[in-house]
C-alpha cells in the first residue's frame, strides 16, 4: 500500500491482484474521492471509475499530482512494486459515475496519450443533463468558480457492457455492465463487476459520510434505483458460487463491503427521513436552496439535501 505518502496526492490498495482503490488524499475541497483502477492484462485495458479532484493539494511538497502519471510511475507494493499502468502500456476506458467536480476533475490527461484518447463512458438517462451548456452547473464549477474540465463523454444506454478493442479487429467484452441509477443526480450510474462481483455505484450512498443530494438530485429516483440494486445484486446472488459476496463500493468513505446490507440500510435510513421518522438537525441555505441535515457525527448513514426533495419524496409516497 501507497499510503499518505506526501509524495503523491494519491494513495492506493489492492482488493484483488487487478483490483486496486485509488484514494485522493488531502485534495483542497476536501472530498476525498474514491477511484477505482481495474486491470484486465488480457485486453492490455485498464477501467478506470471516475477520476478525483485533479491533484489539487493542500500539501505544498506532493511531486506527483496527476492521477495518470501516479498510475504510469508510482511503484505500488500490492502490484510487484510496479506501477499499476507501468510505462502506459494499458489502454484506458473511463466509466464516469456522475459528472460532479470531484470525479471528473483528473479526466483532461486520459483525453490524450501516445495509446490515443481514453473512451469515456457517461450515462445516456438524461443527456441534456449533460450538455456543454448545461455542465458546468450541474458538475458544481460553477459554484466553486473552477474550470470546467474539457472531455467528450460516449453516453451509453443502460445495461451497456463495456467492451475493448482485440488483436482481431473486434471487440473483445470486458466484463462489465452500465446500469442507470438516477438519484444523486440524473447522470448516475453503477457498473457491475461480475469478474470479481463487484458494484460501484459512485455517490448513490455511503456510509460514515452524509450522503449528499444537489439540487438536482431527486429523492423518489433514488429509492427507485436502490430498489432496481437491490434486486439486481439477489438476482446475480443467485448464479454465484457457493461462498461468494457480492461487494459495493462508493464514490466516497465505503469500499468493498457486502452490498445488501450497506444498501438496504442506507434505504432504511432515507425512508425513515422521507416519513418524518428521522427530523433534521441542521439547515443551512446553499444555491438558492434550504439544505437540511439529518442524522449526526457517529451515525452510520447520515444525509445533506434540499428539503425540497424530501417533501417531494414523502407526497410521492402518500
Amino acid at each position: 500500500m501507497v499510503r499518505d505518502n506526501p509524495r503523491y496526492a494519491f494513495s492506493c490498495s489492492a482488493f484483488s491482484p487487478h483490483t486496486f482503490l485509488i484514494i485522493e488524499t488531502h485534495d483542497v475541497y476536501s472530498e476525498h474521492p474514491y477511484i477505482y483502477a481495474i486491470l484486465r492484462p488480457e485486453t492490455n485495458t485498464i477501467l478506470l471509475i471516475d477520476t478525483g479532484c485533479g491533484g489539487v493539494s493542500s500539501r505544498p511538497d506532493v511531486e506527483v499530482k496527476v492521477l495518470r502519471d501516479f498510475l504510469e510511475t508510482v511503484d505500488i507494493p500490492s502490484n510487484h512494486d510496479r506501477p499499476l499502468n507501468d510505462g502506459g502500456r494499458f489502454g484506458y476506458i473511463v466509466a464516469l459515475s456522475h459528472c460532479h467536480y470531484d470525479h471528473i476533475l483528473g479526466i483532461e490527461p486520459f483525453c490524450v496519450g501516445s495509446n490515443g484518447a481514453a473512451r469515456i463512458v457517461a450515462s445516456s438517462y438524461d443527456p441534456h443533463f449533460l450538455s456543454p451548456t448545461h455542465l458546468p452547473e450541474h458538475s458544481l464549477c460553477n459554484f466553486l468558480h473552477i474550470r470546467l474540465p474539457r472531455y467528450t463523454p460516449v453516453l451509453v444506454p443502460h445495461f451497456h457492457r463495456i467492451a475493448a478493442p482485440s488483436t482481431s479487429d473486434g471487440l473483445q467484452d470486458l466484463g462489465f455492465t452500465v446500469l442507470h441509477t438516477p438519484g444523486h443526480t440524473p447522470d448516475s450510474l453503477a457498473i457491475w463487476d461480475e469478474k470479481e462481483s463487484v458494484i460501484y455505484i459512485g455517490d448513490t450512498l455511503y456510509e460514515e459520510e452524509p450522503i449528499i443530494f444537489p439540487n438536482e438530485g431527486s429523492i423518489r429516483d433514488w429509492l427507485d434505483s436502490v430498489d432496481f440494486l437491490i434486486l439486481f445484486i439477489k438476482d446475480r446472488q443467485v448464479g454465484q458460487p457457493r461462498g461468494t459476496v457480492i461487494r459495493v463500493s462508493c464514490g466516497h468513505a465505503t469500499a468493498f463491503k457486502e452490498a445488501l446490507p450497506v444498501l438496504q440500510g442506507a434505504k432504511a435510513f432515507i425512508e425513515a427521513v422521507v416519513s418524518g421518522r428521522e427530523q433534521a438537525r441542521t439547515r443551512r441555505f446553499k444555491r438558492g436552496e434550504v439544505n437540511a441535515e439529518y442524522g449526526q457525527v457517529g451515525d452510520r448513514f447520515r444525509l445533506i439535501c434540499p428539503e425540497r426533495l424530501v417533501k417531494e419524496a414523502s407526497g410521492a409516497l402518500r
